[in-house]
């Protein structure tokens, strides 16, 4: 192949045609022709599976609705009053034992502090049954771990009880 410098500056190479710029009909084109046809029968869908189309759209906001929850009567609303009545009294109650044993702590860090000694050193657990038999244990590292553990039931079981209180209007 061979280049020549035309007058302008830019190079011709020879044996290459030249792009026709006119506007040509592309109006009978294949792939034109093609595509119109593909159109034309995606627009005329069987009238079946228009049909069949519609009604799986109406079901569908049909079934909306049916996501909410049924409104609730007088005798179920007076029950579910009740029984967040009763999950807020034990969330209370939780929260009290949680605040005391806490205090608790504090007062035997505080004594424990100004002594040098364990906080629980001069703590007694004592458990006793209907019966009366006593368990009782001087123990510090004992003590120690039974606060630890009431500690952290009551937590679990206030997350537990604090999940069931929700009201659906």
């Amino acid at each position: 192949m061979e280049t020549k410098v035309n007058e302008n500056g830019q190079a011709k190479v020879a044996g290459v045609v030249a792009a026709d710029n006119t506007q040509k009909n592309v109006s009978k084109n294949p792939v034109r022709e093609l595509k119109k046809d593909m159109d034309e029968k995606q627009n005329t869908k069987p009238q079946a599976f228009q049909e069949a189309n519609l009604e799986c759209k109406s079901l569908e906001i049909k079934a909306a609705p049916d996501l909410q929850l049924p409104a609730l009567n007088l005798v179920q609303t007076l029950k579910k009053i009740k029984e967040l009545n009763r999950f807020s009294i034990q969330r209370e109650k939780l929260i009290g034992t949680i605040d005391k044993l806490e205090d608790f702590e504090i007062l035997q860090l505080d004594q424990a502090e100004e002594t040098n000694l364990n906080h629980f050193q001069r703590c007694e657990l004592r458990i006793t049954d209907d019966n009366g038999n006593v368990f009782t244990t001087k123990n510090p590292f004992i003590i120690d771990q039974v606060s630890k553990n009431i500690n952290s039931l009551c937590l679990e079981k206030l997350t537990e009880v604090e999940a069931h209180i929700f009201l659906n209007l």
